[in-house]
């Protein structure tokens, strides 16, 4: 469903009730059909941020692979449709994967991995699997980034991204933090040669290292990167950064947005959940904090997740009046409780968020949002028509 939102609107009465509606589905109905697979504890990588413990990443546990299949058909059964293998670093467990992905085409696959454990015959059975695949990448330097995931990252990754280049769903993932941010701008430039779309997402305050890493001068450093991205796709070149481009569909066609991290509630625990071989969470960012955890049973109905599923901006203090709240979401909700011990607080990021929220309204306003989001995709249903000031 696609309408247009703007913060001085003129009378829509009409369609109050039925857009009221809709956005109270979008939001509250639960519904899993996405999982994040944790399928190993593993790791070949030590990056700084990292929410896993150093000694998980060396030893931890792994499916077996009669685990890997009683989960799968639960999921199954539960008829979830997508199934994302995720951190650690899951082709760790390639083989098992690969097994798993030929027993049950059912489900839509996805891996997001470094890539240190990907040789060529992995990346053509990917292809013809059609598996969605993210990679990660820090900087577009070989020092920086090696430092801040594994010596040899750098340049393995660029030869994967030569594999994929062009790949409908290729995926690449950028983590801010105060060591990268003032690359981020190179960084668009670097990854346009490779892909259509990117995720730059802020380093997660989850542990207390990632809060000490957080960036610190965030929203200039973003939004120069937004700008890099709009100038290259209008020359040609089509790049778009997955963060901004959701904040954009969040005012133009609120209950379209893919990425659930940024509305409220927000999808973990709701639209999916994260499977590790110790335990269900609401999400990735929420692993180790043992007091969210529960077993699978539980997570698949209505019973898991009460907390996280019913966090709201209205009931948080600093964000029940701030005319935005549905499109920041106050995320995330892992991080707010880690930082402030409740998940009723703003986020850390709020200034951020307000910061790129008036961005895009302005990027609405200037009529380029063709060079975020393509509205090709969507059906309009309603149209706001009085201008912003």
């Amino acid at each position: 469903m696609g309408f247009y939102w703007f913060r001085e609107a003129s009378d829509y009465s009409s369609e109050k009730k039925e857009l009221e509606e809709a956005l109270e589905r979008y939001r509250f109905e639960k519904d899993i059909e996405y999982v994040y697979f944790n399928i190993t504890e593993k790791c070949n990588a030590n990056c700084p941020y990292c929410y896993v413990p150093e000694e998980k990443r060396k030893n931890g546990d792994s499916f077996t692979k009669e685990e890997f299949y009683d989960v799968l058909n639960k999921l199954s059964e539960n008829n979830v449709n997508t199934v994302l293998f995720h951190g650690v670093e899951p082709l760790i467990e390639k083989n098992l994967i690969f097994e798993g992905i030929e027993d049950f085409p059912e489900f839509n696959y996805g891996i997001q991995t470094n890539g240190l454990q990907l040789e060529k015959d992995d990346i053509e059975y990917l292809k013809t699997k059609e598996v969605n695949f993210g990679v990660s990448l820090d900087a577009p330097k070989k020092k920086l980034n090696d430092y801040l995931r594994v010596n040899g990252h750098f340049e393995n990754t660029l030869s994967i991204l030569e594999e994929f280049k062009d790949y409908d769903t290729l995926n690449i993932i950028t983590t801010i933090n105060k060591f990268n941010e003032h690359l981020l701008v190179d960084m668009v430039k670097l990854l346009s040669e490779y892909t259509k779309t990117i995720l730059m997402n802020p380093v997660r305050g989850t542990t207390e290292v990632g809060r000490r890493l957080r960036p610190n001068n965030l929203t200039e450093n973003f939004l120069n990167a937004v700008e890099r991205a709009m100038e290259l796709t209008e020359n040609g070149n089509k790049i778009t950064i997955g963060d901004y481009a959701n904040i954009v569909l969040g005012i133009i066609a609120l209950t379209s947005r893919d990425l659930q991290c940024d509305i409220s509630p927000c999808g973990a625990g709701r639209r999916f959940i994260s499977i590790t071989s110790n335990g269900i969470y609401p999400c990735t960012e929420f692993i180790g904090i043992e007091e969210f955890k529960t077993d699978l049973d539980k997570a698949l109905n209505d019973d898991a997740f009460q907390d996280v599923i019913s966090r709201k901006t209205e009931d948080i203090k600093e964000c029940k009046n701030y005319e935005y709240r549905h499109l920041c979401g106050a995320s995330c909700p892992a991080e707010v409780y880690e930082s402030e011990e409740t998940l009723n607080s703003k986020s850390p990021y709020c200034q951020f968020y307000k910061d790129i929220i008036d961005h895009a309204f302005k990027t609405i306003k200037q009529n380029r949002e063709n060079l975020v989001i393509n509205k090709e995709n969507l059906s309009k249903t309603h149209e706001i028509t009085k201008s912003l000031n």
